[in-house]
């Protein structure tokens, strides 16, 4: 018993341990708040800039090409969310770590709004060369399944029950096959979507249209985190309050 002394008390007092401690969080996000918010704004307004001002007209696609720049970055956040949330549900499920199922919820909260953009954009660029806001086809239809996975597993992480959320993370494990099929849905199948917009122009996309991509792509980063920090520090806040409700009904 008193082996066990000295290990609990250097495990708590771990660096790593501490950080994710509700009372350091609080405190080191409320000092990476105003930074990622401005981070994700100035590359937002640069990107926006390039992109409508500065970029030329498409000899194919004239003006409506450039919901690229809000279409291609969207399209590549909600396949990083979903990752993402595939390491948080798997820490959840490792170590059982509050901290990491209110990480899960927020990214699958994300990978909704992000997924609803890149179809929303996708359906907007795609119809002047379609004909139609939408077609069956299979990165179309991958995307759209992507979506619905997220609402599925968002709606297990609403609960209270601990058991209905770690299901969220296994169905979460489950349904990372889709990211391959989303992925390489253009070479397998027969497809109207084009392929990769930026690597299959290898080193010869013009530097106008890659840097504002870019920027987009770097300002959803930032504004990921933003909003994860923002719901983290919401879920705790409700985690102590409901904490202190339960000891005054005692």
């Amino acid at each position: 018993m008193n082996n066990i002394q000295p290990i609990k008390k250097k495990f708590e007092y771990d660096p790593y341990i501490k950080i994710i401690k509700p009372s350091n969080l609080m405190y080191i996000t409320n000092i990476l708040l105003p930074i990622l918010f401005f981070c994700a704004i100035s590359l937002l307004i640069a990107s926006l800039y390039l992109g409508i001002f500065i970029a030329d007209t498409d000899i194919q696609q004239g003006e409506n090409y450039r919901i690229i720049y809000i279409h291609v970055p969207s399209a590549w956040t909600c396949l990083l969310l979903y990752i993402l949330l595939t390491i948080s549900s798997t820490i959840f499920i490792v170590i059982k770590n509050p901290i990491a199922l209110f990480v899960s919820k927020s990214f699958a909260k994300m990978g909704i709004l992000f997924t609803f953009i890149t179809l929303l954009t996708g359906s907007l660029w795609g119809y002047p060369v379609w004909g139609t806001f939408w077609v069956w086809d299979a990165r179309l239809t991958s995307v759209l399944i992507l979506f619905f996975i997220y609402l599925i597993i968002w709606s297990f992480f609403l609960s209270n029950d601990e058991k209905t959320n770690k299901i969220g993370t296994i169905l979460t494990l489950i349904f990372f096959a889709i990211i391959p099929i989303i992925k390489y849905s253009v070479d397998w199948w027969t497809t109207l979507h084009q392929g990769s917009s930026i690597t299959q122009f290898k080193n010869t996309i013009h530097f106008s249209i890659l840097l504002p991509t870019s920027f987009m792509y770097m300002s959803f980063l930032f504004l990921i985190f933003y909003i994860l920090i923002c719901d983290l520090r919401k879920d705790i806040l409700i985690k102590k309050i409901t904490i202190i409700k339960d000891l005054q009904n005692k």
